[in-house]
């Protein structure tokens, strides 16, 4: 009997729709482990954003995971798994789900299986949010199992706290050029503990401008949000055109840009 994990040819992408959590598919008793079965073309959420998937506070988020299985005996089953931690048996954060096998040929099947990520049950930390590992568990024809770990696959999902950006407000409106503008947004941040979004505090946001009513943004000045997550910041008015401010995200929390405000200089 042989226990080894494959390492396959991965290609890992981003988070976003699909399913429940479900009981991750346990082979048979006495079922052989071998590393008979390759996964390939692997994709998280449809290759989106490097595996970026954003979860809001109080939402269940689906996530569609899918590979290219290959086995020379067939495949039978295919289960998925998502884990917060390099050691499964330590991890403190866990996603599971069968998939559903499309047969293509005697030896290859894409399967998919839909795992979700919950703020009320799986994700009830905000230390939660980063690098997910991701695992597949094959069962061929012959009721032999395969394994193939994350790390060894490279594949993977950035598991985010959802942030907002509210309405930028520039004033006084229209001004004179020449003269101050105050620009102020507030930035907040899902907290899956709480259930709810709070400030984003102590962050870096971007203060951008556009001339007239195309064209580019520009970075004006970079910002970071004060103790109720606002941004505040003084530019002089020099022609028409129109502010904003966003965030670029980090590891933990998904990137956002804010509304845009217009001002008439005269």
């Amino acid at each position: 009997m042989r226990i080894r994990a494959t390492v396959a040819t991965a290609t890992a992408a981003a988070l976003s729709a699909a399913l429940a959590v479900t009981v991750l598919a346990a082979p048979a008793a006495g079922a052989d482990q071998d590393d008979s079965s390759k996964f390939s073309t692997i994709d998280v959420n449809h290759d989106w954003q490097d595996s970026t998937v954003g979860v809001e506070a109080a939402k269940k988020r689906l996530i569609p995971i899918s590979a290219t299985v290959t086995d020379p005996q067939g495949v039978k089953s295919v289960s998925i798994e998502l884990r917060h931690g390099d050691d499964p048996a330590t991890a403190d954060g866990i996603m599971t789900a069968s998939a559903t096998c499309h047969k293509i040929n005697e030896i290859t099947s894409w399967c998919e299986a839909m795992l979700t990520a919950d703020p009320r049950v799986n994700l009830r930390s905000n230390a939660l949010a980063g690098l997910w590992l991701l695992s597949f568990t094959a069962v061929d024809g012959e009721g032999n199992v395969t394994r193939g770990d994350g790390i060894d696959l490279t594949a993977f999902a950035r598991i985010k706290r959802t942030t907002y950006m509210t309405q930028t407000d520039a004033t006084p409106e229209p001004v004179t050029k020449g003269k101050n503008l105050t620009v102020k947004a507030q930035m907040t941040v899902a907290s899956w503990e709480k259930n709810k979004n709070v400030p984003l505090i102590g962050h870096q946001v971007l203060l951008q401008y556009r001339k007239g009513t195309s064209g580019a943004f520009v970075t004006l000045k970079k910002i970071k949000t004060d103790r109720n997550g606002w941004a505040t910041a003084t530019v002089k008015a020099t022609a028409d055109g129109a502010y904003r401010y966003t965030f670029e995200g980090t590891s933990l929390t998904q990137a956002t840009p804010g509304w845009t405000d217009y001002v008439d200089v005269k």
